[in-house]
């Protein structure tokens, strides 16, 4: 029997197809798989069969699927006693041969071991093997997975995508270009913004010789990435170019950083020394309107860290946090600029965001650092723990501000945090991450009806607003404060003309239109809070729903009887929907509120 997940979801016996029908049957055997050799729980299979809303009867229809399922492996010829009940689940009883997963696993494991042991040609033939089990994205074919199942799917794209690096980082210092370019190709133009990918192009053409090409891949790549990015390439790109015009040299070798090119086994190239006032933030946003205290408190934490004369040689850690769309990664890149003058070994930004794609893993993030830092990839280990050591290394006694954005959880980020020295990290989190040791938390929250109607001045035109203040204190209202939707609407409003803008306020203040007028090319409220509402387990999505509904402030009674559970889960359902800024404390002199914001109590109600 052949269970395959590298890809759609197949079951095969002596090359014959299986036929299993049946959405649930199939997401059944895909938990089962992606658990080789395991007992998964009854409430596991549960909540990956009904990722949303199980039914009542979700226990004995897992039966009926179990039956469906074993009624398929005994089609191929299987035995009874390959999906057994185990306890308190069930058991998918498969050998390294017969999964996919379990092979591409050892394959991996084996292909970093001949990579430690400096046998390179023995580590890419592994990775390549391993590599090839690959039929496209794992479970592609099935429909919504669910958050753990998605997250382990995730993951294994994560490790797809460092083994391709780290296959052609092998090639290129075998001497052997011409077996990645084609690859690479292929992956920059999936993903243009990629610097990595797009170095890896330039460096394997010049290595091939074709040098004319390599300068116009890197005059693409570099026309992407400052279109898009509004920055000039990073180290690791410009170095690839250092290569590409010194090609006529004598040796033509790979930029500091990268493996050495060699015919065999031996040393890589010596590390370069780490570069010094390193900047690489994003573009600077526009003018921040509300923020001037919270950036008097954060220039004071920054001056404090940063003081050469401190007894505290610590690096600081600053959570900001907020709900989707207050403007974090605004609020943090603008500081980045502002406190440069305290941190004059460099600003860098890194980002979990994928930019559509899955989350990117703490180990990614942690090579990119240490590019960024002149740190040689030859020194860069496999292992996450011997990464963020180096990284650790890297940082110590340096002045240097980080920003890590799009944070999810604290087990994410701590990889990257450093310790010595006077480095500032911001962290950003749309959650508030309380089992996250930091040494301070900024909230952001949406702007008053004054500061909306100044942003909103900033973007459409001061002398608009001093016209027509009363629409646009309507519009303002409209967009719930919240500084993402003030944003959109603005940059709308530019090409309104006058007469239009109060037919575009009544229309905007309809709820049924609202989050359908609240988007701008790519940039949309529903989205961002989309983004927050499916990061919530089962039951935190069904509170917020009922919550949404009830439309009223929050109390500690009011959620017992709108959520019709004990006193003790519900008030825990609470506590979690305030741990991921969907529902925010109201100041009260008569005991503890909350409130739901417009924006996603509507978006809310639209999920019922």
């Amino acid at each position: 029997m052949q269970f395959s997940v590298l890809g759609p979801l197949t079951l095969s016996a002596d090359d014959h197809a299986i036929t299993l029908t049946g959405t649930k049957p199939r997401l059944l055997l895909a938990v089962l798989l992606l658990s080789p050799g395991r007992t998964v729980s009854t409430s596991r299979l549960v909540d990956g069969l009904w990722p949303d809303a199980p039914p009542a009867s979700a226990v004995r229809n897992l039966r009926t699927y179990v039956h469906r399922l074993r009624q398929s492996l005994e089609r191929g010829g299987d035995s009874a006693d390959r999906l057994v009940h185990d306890g308190p689940g069930y058991h998918l009883r498969v050998d390294e041969h017969e999964l996919d997963l379990l092979r591409f696993t050892r394959l991996a494991d084996d292909a970093r071991r001949a990579a430690r042991e400096d046998r390179p040609e023995d580590a890419a033939d592994l990775f390549e093997r391993a590599i090839e089990l690959w039929r496209g994205h794992p479970l592609e074919d099935l429909p919504e997975l669910g958050t753990e199942l998605d997250a382990t799917v995730t993951a294994l794209r994560e490790q797809h995508r460092e083994m391709t690096t780290e296959l052609t980082d092998l090639r290129l210092r075998l001497g052997q270009p011409a077996r990645v370019i084609p690859a690479l190709r292929r992956m920059v133009t999936e993903e243009p913004l990629d610097e990595q990918r797009q170095a890896q192009l330039v460096v394997a053409l010049t290595l091939e010789g074709r040098v004319a090409e390599a300068l116009a891949a890197y005059q693409q790549a570099r026309r992407g990435i400052v279109d898009e990015l509004g920055v000039e390439p990073g180290p690791t790109l410009q170095g690839a170019l250092r290569v590409a015009l010194d090609a006529d040299s004598a040796a033509i070798r790979p930029p500091s950083g990268w493996p050495a090119v060699v015919a065999g086994p031996g040393p890589a190239a010596p590390p370069p020394a780490p570069p010094g006032g390193r900047q690489a933030l994003p573009m600077k946003p526009p003018a921040l309107v509300g923020r001037d205290t919270t950036a008097s408190q954060l220039r004071a934490i920054a001056e404090g860290i940063a003081d050469p004369t401190g007894a505290d040689e610590h690096a600081g850690v600053v959570l900001v946090s907020g709900a989707p769309g207050v403007g974090k990664s605004s609020f943090s890149v603008s500081s980045g600029y502002d406190l440069a003058d305290l941190f004059p070994d460099g600003q860098l930004f890194v980002s979990f965001d994928g930019g559509g794609e899955p989350a990117r893993g703490s180990g990614e993030l942690i090579r990119e650092l240490l590019v960024e830092l002149g740190v040689p990839l030859t020194d860069i280990s496999d292992d996450l723990r011997e990464r963020a050591a180096v990284l650790r290394c890297a940082l110590a006694g340096r002045r240097l501000l980080l920003i890590i954005d799009d944070v999810d959880c604290a087990q994410q980020v701590r990889p990257l945090l450093p310790g010595a020295g006077r480095s500032l990290v911001l962290v950003n989190s749309r959650q508030r991450l309380l089992d996250l040791d930091v040494g301070w938390r900024l909230t952001l929250g949406a702007l008053d009806r004054a500061e909306a109607v100044e942003l909103l001045a900033a973007i459409a035109g001061e002398g608009r607003v001093r016209d027509q203040p009363e629409v646009f204190g309507r519009i303002a209202d409209a967009c719930d404060q919240l500084p993402l939707a003030l944003r959109i609407v603005g940059s709308r409003l530019v090409a309104q003309p006058d007469g239009a803008l109060s037919g575009f306020a009544e229309h905007l203040e309809d709820e049924e239109h609202r989050l359908a007028e609240l988007v701008v090319g790519d940039i949309s409220v529903r989205d961002s809070l989309s983004v927050s509402y499916r990061g919530l387990d089962v039951d935190a999505r069904r509170a917020l729903r009922a919550l949404a509904a009830a439309d009223a402030l929050i109390t500690a009674t009011s959620a017992v009887e709108i959520l019709r559970l004990p006193r003790q889960q519900a008030n825990r359902l609470v506590e979690h929907l305030v741990h991921h800024n969907m529902l925010l404390p109201v100041d009260s002199g008569s005991g503890q509120r909350f409130h739901l914001p417009e924006l996603l109590r509507i978006f809310a109600n639209e999920c019922v």
